[in-house]
């Protein structure tokens, strides 16, 4: 018999060698070949004991004959038809029957001069004469030189080149009658399973080629009363996701039968079908906007929110959170992200967004861990329907992952505790060195919560007891400040969404500012009533209004004002707001303040404030843009600017003037050094500093912002 690729000859060694013997899923082989002694068939090709649809083998009075008519005996597995293909006078039947020798041409010998191996006549005896080579009964190759299955069966040597050991057909024992010789159920290797169902059967599930079986299939599913339990820790679901709700109750409300295909099963996620909260999808397509156009969330935030119509005010909330939070910490999620990935870079940028969002709920808001992979892979189908697989399987490590998060001890690296804190390594460091670990640490962590809210009451139109009353109504206490006049703090943030409330924003009577920036318009405004009043960097005049209301209530009447700043449509919307909140005396200038010397005369402004451009590190709990993409070269480029831009400030400050230098960032390099700095030039000889002051960012405090007060000598 041959094994190889086109060894041939039958059992007894007097076949010719055209009937392309082997051993691999139904090539022909030792009892699959058609006729006499190698297996009936109906003009197919057969496979070792009797591929599925070839006749078994039986010994009966010394000769060899197939008792079967039906097309099933042999081994388990082969193709569904026997025999040999294309066999000179065979029926389609395949019956046992004597061939004619004419037929299939003349007797060769069946010692073989290459490599391919086959079946030798020697001596009586019926032996291998292959060492090696590409055939023989492991790893050999088909008719169409396609690999076939490795298989044992006894004692016979596995290696490449075939048998090792004489092997005569009369040492078989048949004991099967019609299901050809009898084998070992299990083999060694791993192996693909093939199975196929057949009905002709009785309905069995039919090992074909070399699959290892055990007595027992093998479960995908751990058993519980249902029959299976899912690898996923959870489904889809009908109704929106509960965060808090009990995992038992959550699960009651899947969707029996639905699911993703993740790595190594799972269910299979039906089309077109997505249960994500909205707050989920508002906070994801937040950050897209975010990323895609280098924006502020605060800009942003209303504008998408707006396209999700119907979506709750919790919701709006629950996603505004996310979608700040994220791009606080978008660079401490993204290295979570990879860590988890084998080949990050792939991902596109619209999973990655998704994936963003169920990393900061893992890491930074204690979500269960089966609601983030739930809500994430979800989310991510609803923006890549093709990717949730690969975000079902990454999702799940990263649950795991999180339990080690900051992988370290923040107390003994600085490394981790950055990473703890979601600050870049380099800022971390700076932020040590300058304000010593404890209050580097103190400032990070009070950069990771909630800002608390700040009102300014506007005394050109506020009245401070129908505010009180306003806010009382709405459940939430005033909190006054014990440094700033008409500044309060909202215990509670809900109540801004009162109707009476939100009235008295509307009727331009409080407005939402921080306490430092409202501790810097209070130093800017002089005790004297100023004639003339330059604010320089006036942006959306916030603290246009701020300086206004202080003229007010210090002077009884608004002072005149001319506000610069170098984008026009700014100029615009200052004026709308300074018109709504009953201020008429500012006049909007749009220049650039490096250049300010040329479009007004020097020394015509009792009063002016510098509100200069800086790094934003105090305020980065507001801005949280800003933390990535701040580098360490813009503190120094920013600080060689502001003090240009206060040489030329200067300029136009009158004799006895005083001129205001302010910023909302904690390194001394732009805000003390640059005041020193300016002192030694030569327009900074004529002025001293007057007063300076600095708010620090606490959980519960103000944010960050430096002044100081200079006056120019008479």
């Amino acid at each position: 018999m041959a094994y190889d690729n086109k060894g041939a000859g039958d059992s007894r060694g007097n076949r010719p060698n055209n009937n392309r013997g082997g051993n691999g899923h139904g090539n022909g082989g030792y009892h699959g070949k058609g006729g006499d002694s190698r297996g009936r068939g109906n003009g197919d090709k057969g496979g070792f004991r009797g591929s599925k649809g070839q006749g078994g083998y039986k010994k009966r009075d010394g000769e060899h004959k197939f008792d079967r008519d039906d097309n099933r005996g042999g081994y388990k597995g082969g193709k569904p038809q026997g025999g040999y293909k294309g066999r000179g006078d065979r029926d389609d039947r395949g019956e046992g029957r004597k061939f004619d020798r004419d037929n299939r041409g003349p007797k060769r010998d069946f010692k073989r001069d290459d490599n391919r191996g086959g079946y030798k006549k020697h001596d009586g005896e019926h032996k291998f004469d292959r060492d090696g080579g590409r055939g023989g009964y492991k790893g050999g190759r088909d008719f169409d030189r396609k690999p076939r299955g490795d298989r044992r069966d006894g004692d016979r040597d596995f290696k490449k080149g075939g048998y090792k050991k004489d092997f005569s057909r009369d040492e078989r024992k048949f004991d099967r009658d019609d299901r050809g010789p009898k084998r070992e159920r299990s083999f060694d290797g791993d192996r693909r399973d093939d199975r196929r169902f057949d009905k002709r059967d009785g309905g069995k599930f039919e090992g074909r080629g070399d699959r290892r079986f055990d007595d027992r299939p093998k479960k995908r599913f751990d058993d519980d009363k249902r029959g299976f339990k899912p690898r996923r820790d959870d489904d889809r679901l009908n109704t929106q996701v509960d965060d808090d709700a009990p995992r038992s109750e959550y699960r009651e409300h899947r969707c029996k039968g639905e699911g993703y295909r993740g790595t190594g099963g799972g269910y299979r996620k039906p089309k077109g079908q997505v249960h994500v909260t909205p707050a989920r999808q508002a906070a994801c397509a937040i950050g897209r906007v975010v990323r895609e156009r280098n924006a502020y969330v605060a800009e942003v935030t209303p504008a998408v929110l707006a396209k999700f119509q119907g979506i709750s005010p919790e919701d709006a909330a629950f996603a505004t959170k996310i979608a700040r939070g994220v791009t606080a910490t978008v660079g401490t999620l993204d290295e979570f992200i990879n860590r988890n990935m084998k080949t990050p870079n792939d991902i596109d940028e619209v999973v990655r967004d998704a994936m963003r969002v169920s990393a900061y709920e893992l890491l930074f808001l204690d979500k269960p861990a089966y609601v983030v992979v739930d809500q994430g892979v979800e989310l991510v189908c609803s923006v890549a329907p093709k990717a949730g697989g690969l975000a079902n399987a990454v999702l799940r490590r990263m649950s795991e992952s999180a339990k080690t998060f900051p992988f370290g001890n923040p107390n003994l690296s600085l490394q981790v505790l950055a990473r703890s804190q979601a600050f870049p390594m380099w800022l971390a460091k700076r932020l040590m060195n300058e304000m010593t670990l404890p209050k580097a640490t103190a400032f990070m962590h009070a950069c990771n919560t909630d800002a608390p809210v700040f009102i300014a009451v506007n005394s050109v139109k506020g009245d401070f007891e129908q505010i009180e009353e306003a806010f009382d109504q709405a459940g939430s206490l005033l909190e006054a400040s014990e440094d700033v006049q008409g500044c309060y703090r909202v215990k509670e943030a809900r109540s801004l969404r009162s109707a009476d409330v939100r009235a008295l924003f509307e009727a331009g009577e409080l407005l939402v500012s921080d306490e430092g920036a409202q501790t810097v318009a209070q130093l800017a405004m002089p005790a004297e009533e100023p004639a003339s009043f330059l604010e320089i960097g006036s942006g959306r005049g916030t603290k246009t209004i701020l300086l206004q209301s202080a003229a007010h209530r210090a002077f009884g009447h608004c002072v005149p004002m001319t506000s610069v700043d170098d984008h026009e449509f700014k100029g615009k919307i200052l004026g709308e707001r300074c018109a709504a909140y009953g201020i008429d005396t500012v006049e909007p200038l749009t220049a650039d303040a490096r250049t300010l010397s040329q479009k007004l005369p020097e020394a015509s402004f009792d009063a002016v404030l510098l509100d200069a451009p800086c790094s934003g590190v105090g305020t980065l709990r507001r801005h949280p843009e800003i933390r990535w993409r701040l580098k360490p070269e813009d503190i120094t480029s920013m600080a060689s600017i502001n003090l240009d831009l206060l040489i030329e400030a200067t300029k136009m400050v009158k004799p006895g003037g005083v001129i205001t230098y302010a910023t909302c960032t904690v390194f001394p390099e732009e805000n003390e050094q640059v005041v020193e700095r300016f002192l030694k030039t030569k327009f900074g000889e004529q002025f001293e500093i007057e007063e300076q002051v600095q708010t620090t960012l606490t959980t519960n405090g103000p944010d960050a912002h430096y002044a100081a007060r200079l006056r120019r000598r008479a």
